[in-house]
């Protein structure tokens, strides 16, 4: 199933993700489609590589995601 473009009203462009109260995530989404995620606790080298990573280049706009139903 292709999900994106016009085929929503959400234009966001950007995967939203929820956190509970203790910080860990708990959902990720893309518009109003809920997507599979793992979860891995990073040593504080990893997140501060993370961290710069995205200050240094915010991104880009996510416009569609394949999903297979099949598997």
């Amino acid at each position: 199933m292709l999900y994106g473009y016009n085929k929503t009203i959400h234009r966001t462009g950007e995967v939203n993700v929820e956190l509970d109260k203790d910080g860990k995530v708990v959902s990720v989404w893309f518009r109003c489609m809920h997507l599979p995620f793992t979860r891995d606790v990073v040593d504080d080298g990893r997140a501060a590589s993370m961290r710069s990573a995205y200050e240094q280049n915010p991104g880009r706009q996510i416009v569609a995601i394949e999903f297979d139903d099949a598997v």
